[in-house]
């Protein structure tokens, strides 16, 4: 399984998206607490819409790709900010636990998967109210573009870009989501 991110790429004003990949071992579901870990100075979270692939694919023509994602949820992506060391900086967002994932909502049980809100909340404050359709790379074009690179593989994750207002995670905060009214997310932060 692969778990590629992208920054930017939400809102008139997003910046030109950036890809980047995490680790597998990234992955952190619903339910578990998020771990401040103590080698950075910071943890900044980013929200996300995350798609997950259903097919295995290879350079798939965007009007096509509609047919190669099955589900969507909500959530973080975490980057761990050094300060001046930059020697790990690629590393950022490959650690254990930087990939906040939601439960997933399949794509056919939405009336329309790309118009389906997103919403996200630290400590019951909303910082992100989006959904599919907002990006400034559409998601058909992104897929597209990740299977000229590399095959497309069931169970994928895509997430999809910077969603929100980040956050610098403190243990305390409480991260939640919902995907078209429906609860997804729920994760603590912890020492």
């Amino acid at each position: 399984m692969k778990v590629i991110g992208f920054t930017g790429n939400y809102g008139r004003s997003a910046a030109e998206p950036q890809g980047y990949l995490m680790a597998d071992s990234s992955i952190l579901y619903t339910g578990r607490p998020f771990f401040v870990p103590d080698y950075a100075a910071r943890f900044v979270a980013t929200p996300t819409i995350v798609v997950r692939t259903g097919r295995l694919g290879k350079c798939i023509a965007p009007k096509f790709a509609h047919r190669y994602w099955d589900a969507l949820t909500a959530g973080w992506s975490v980057q761990a900010q050094q300060g001046d060391d930059n020697r790990l900086e690629v590393l950022g967002r490959a650690f254990d636990g930087a990939a906040i994932v939601g439960e997933w909502v399949e794509a056919a049980s939405l009336d329309d998967a790309l118009h389906a809100v997103v919403q996200l909340m630290v400590n019951g404050e909303i910082v992100s109210h989006c959904c599919l359709d907002e990006m400034v790379w559409p998601l058909s074009d992104m897929l597209s573009a990740v299977s000229t690179r590399c095959s497309i593989k069931m169970g994928d994750l895509l997430f999809t870009g910077d969603a929100g207002l980040c956050h610098v995670l403190a243990p305390g905060d409480h991260l939640t989501a919902t995907v078209a009214g429906q609860p997804v997310l729920d994760i603590k932060v912890r020492l």
